[in-house]
C-alpha cells in the first residue's frame, strides 16, 4: 500500500505544480503532496534498514544428533573455523542419517554444551526472524521482508563421552589411532605388563578368582588402557 500511496502523491504532486495555477490551494496542495510523498520514502526508508513497524520473534526447535565419526565408541562434534579470526566455527553433525552442518553466517552463533546427564546429542536451535506487529503495517508494506531472517544461536548439548575437535584434529587423531592397530612389539609388551598387573591386584584381592572372572578382569584392563591411549591421542592433537 506504501507504494501506491507514494505513486500517486508523486502524481498529484505533479499535478499540482503543471495544472493549477498559483494560489493559496496551489500552495497548500503542494504541501501536502510533498509531504506525503516525503513521508512515504521516509517510511520506505526506515522499513528497509530498521525493520519500522516489525518486531523480532524467536522460535526454538530441537533435534537429536549423532557423529559425523564412524567409530561409535568414539563420538564427534566436528567444527572448522570460518575467517582468520576464529571467532566463528560451522559445527557439523548428522541428523537423521545425514551429514550436515550449521549455516556459515556471521548472525549465527553456535555454542557448545557438554552435560553429564545427556544420554544423547541435540541441538537446540532458535531461530529469530522479523515479523510485522500488526496486520496494518503489514498491510501498509506489503508484507515486506516478513520473515526476514535477524539471527540464530544453535547449543550443541553433547554427553560427556563427546569430543570436539576440527576436522584438522579429527585426520590427525585417525592417523593416530590407525597407528594402534598395528602396535610394536614393545607397545604389545607393554600393555600385556600393564593387563597382567591389573589381573595380579585382583587376585590378591579375590584369591578365589574364577577362570571366567579373570577373564573379564582382563577384558576390562585392556578396554581401560585403549580409553587411556585413545584420550592420550585427542589431548596430543588438541595441543
Amino acid at each position: 500500500m506504501i507504494l501506491w500511496i507514494l505513486g500517486i502523491a508523486v502524481i498529484a504532486l505533479y499535478l499540482s505544480f503543471i495544472m493549477m495555477r498559483s494560489g493559496v490551494a496551489r500552495t497548500a496542495l503542494i504541501a501536502v503532496f510533498g509531504a506525503i510523498v516525503l513521508g512515504a520514502l521516509v517510511l520506505v526508508t526506515i522499513n528497509d534498514q530498521n525493520n519500522f513497524g516489525m518486531v523480532e520473534k524467536t522460535t526454538t526447535t530441537t533435534q537429536t544428533i549423532t557423529s559425523a565419526s564412524p567409530s561409535k565408541q568414539l563420538p564427534l562434534l566436528l567444527y572448522q573455523n570460518v575467517g582468520t579470526n576464529g571467532k566463528r566455527q560451522v559445527y557439523i553433525y548428522k541428523h537423521d542419517g545425514k551429514t550436515t552442518h550449521s549455516k556459515a553466517d556471521y548472525a549465527v552463533t553456535n555454542k557448545v554444551q557438554p552435560s553429564a546427564s545427556a544420554q544423547s546429542a541435540q541441538v537446540v536451535k532458535k531461530r529469530t526472524t522479523w515479523r510485522y506487529q500488526n496486520d496494518f503495517y503489514r498491510v501498509l508494506f506489503g508484507n515486506e521482508n516478513d520473515g526476514l531472517f535477524a539471527k540464530q544461536v544453535n547449543t550443541y548439548i553433547i554427553p560427556k563421552t563427546w569430543t570436539t575437535l576440527t576436522t584438522s584434529q579429527a585426520k590427525a587423531l585417525a592417523k593416530r589411532l590407525k597407528a594402534f592397530q598395528h602396535p610394536s612389539a614393545a607397545q604389545k609388551a607393554q600393555m600385556q605388563a600393564a593387563v597382567a598387573a591389573q589381573v595380579k591386584a585382583a587376585r590378591m584381592k579375590n584369591p578365589q578368582m574364577t577362570a571366567a572372572q579373570q577373564a573379564a578382569v582382563v577384558k576390562e584392563a585392556t578396554a581401560k588402557i585403549q580409553q587411556q591411549a585413545i584420550q592420550a591421542a585427542i589431548a596430543a592433537v588438541k595441543k
